[in-house]
């Protein structure tokens, strides 16, 4: 037999009502510190477009797999 792991299990309220199914409505909002881009180690416009940013620090491609990029 399979185990669920960590699935939640659906309330029948959640059915009828889904703002009673918010796990996150009593949750504080969050306030986020963005600093500014400084323009440095900047990509020619080519590899910029082949990356997706012109910026060689925010270059981070998706690997699909999770953990810290080594």
């Amino acid at each position: 037999m399979r185990e669920e792991g960590c699935r939640t299990k659906v309330q029948p309220a959640c059915c009828e009502d889904r703002a009673a199914c918010d796990e996150l409505s009593g949750m504080p909002i969050a306030m986020a510190y963005v600093p500014w881009q400084k323009w440095r180690a900047l990509y020619e416009v080519e590899k910029g477009f082949h990356c997706g940013t012109i910026f060689e620090e925010l270059n981070k491609p998706f690997r699909g797999i999770g953990g810290c990029s080594r």
